[in-house]
């Protein structure tokens, strides 16, 4: 595991502890999984569903997300991936811009922490 890449990611909001138990301790595994987020295309489904306005599209995107973002233990955007899951459930885009901006915000900065470590 790239010590760096993991300061890194802890200070932008991965719960460490949880995502290395998830992954029984082995973090080279978190760390291969975490450049694999890199291709996961649940975010851009719910930015494709959100620019269309479409909340079922954006809510299959979102819902998608939640998950990867329970698994690799991403607590910085975790709370805003749940509110606006539960939003788009509702099949209402009412207040649904303003969590798609932070999670976008969230998303970018890991994006760009895990560019620099992608092999």
């Amino acid at each position: 595991m790239n010590e760096d890449m993991k300061k890194e990611l802890i200070a932008w909001g991965v719960n460490w502890d949880d995502v290395k138990d998830r992954f029984m301790g082995n973090e080279d595994l978190v760390e291969r999984f975490m450049i694999k987020f890199l291709k996961d295309k649940s975010f851009s489904d719910l930015t494709y569903g959100m620019e269309k306005k479409d909340a079922k599209e954006a809510f299959a995107g979102c819902h998608s997300l939640k998950g990867v973002t329970g698994n690799l233990a991403l607590d910085a955007m975790k709370e805003d991936v749940l509110e606006l899951t539960e939003i788009l459930r509702k099949g209402s885009l009412e207040g649904a811009e303003e969590r798609y901006q932070r999670i976008r915000k969230s998303y970018d900065d890991l994006i760009e922490i895990l560019k620099k470590y992608k092999v």
